[in-house]
């Protein structure tokens, strides 16, 4: 618009200046004011061109901001997932020096168990400690009573179940079908008296007794034995009650380490 003005008033000082001589040519005076409205519509013109350009430059610039943006979230969102990779490579590293760990201890092979077999329930137990453990050199794992089955119950808790049918899986295995397994339940020498067992054992055709409840328990536990694969051929179940402690049933501690079921292996 500044350049608008300037011309205007080159334009009038010219037409002023021709009138002032008093010899102006009337054609000479239109031609100067079509030449002045030409330019004052180019410069229109142009002024919209640099309006619209104004325009696209600032959505340009803010297309800008919102690139900037995007990309600072995917660059966030990346260095996030990189992060959760380096975890859990950590996690499969310390899980693979478990195994390693566990591969380097000798195998004991003298209850002539598949030595593929006695690794497996190795890793079984190392995974499921709190429920039970695995003596390799007799063959036997025990499951602790109270972490297997609720008080007076013979039905086993979901962990127990959890392991014991994994337990199924590896003895049902065609290195593991000469195995021979022997399910016994043991208890301490605390009656039974709760009226639930009691009638639980009734039920179930036995004495109302520490011997009835632990025939209960180890059929249970080879019924999912049998559930997961194992032939029931191969599954022999035994009640002992309390006659095989294996701690002086004189505390809370000692009661709870006579309270299991033991399965053995041959």
């Amino acid at each position: 618009m500044q350049r608008f003005a300037v011309v205007a008033v080159v334009a009038m000082a010219g037409v002023l200046a021709l009138l002032s001589v008093g010899c102006v040519d009337e054609a000479k005076y239109r031609a100067v004011l079509l030449r002045n409205r030409e330019q004052d519509k180019l410069l229109s013109e142009k002024d919209a061109q640099v309006a619209t350009l104004n325009e696209r430059v600032n959505a340009l610039q803010a297309q800008k901001v919102d690139a900037q943006r995007m990309l600072q979230e995917k660059e966030d969102h990346l260095a996030s997932i990189m992060r959760e990779r380096d975890e859990v490579r950590k996690a499969f590293d310390q899980l693979q020096q478990i195994f390693k760990n566990m591969s380097n201890r000798p195998v004991i092979t003298g209850t002539g168990l598949p030595e593929k077999t006695v690794l497996e329930i190795r890793g079984l137990a190392e995974q499921y400690k709190d429920v039970f453990e695995f003596d390799e050199a007799t063959g036997r794992l025990r499951f602790k009573a109270d972490i297997t089955f609720d008080s007076g119950s013979n039905v086993v808790k979901p962990d127990a179940r959890t392991a014991i049918s994994k337990l199924g899986g590896i003895l049902s295995a065609d290195v593991a079908k000469g195995i021979r397994v022997t399910v016994v339940g043991h208890t301490d020498n605390d009656p039974v008296r709760k009226p639930a067992t009691v009638a639980l054992l009734k039920e179930l055709g036995k004495p109302s007794s520490n011997q009835g409840l632990s025939e209960a328990r180890a059929e249970a536990v080879a019924q999912i034995l049998g559930s997961g694969g194992v032939e029931a051929g191969r599954i022999a179940t035994k009640g002992a009650g309390e006659s095989q402690p294996i701690a002086s049933n004189t505390g809370a501690e000692a009661k709870a380490k006579n309270r299991r079921v033991e399965v053995f292996l041959q």
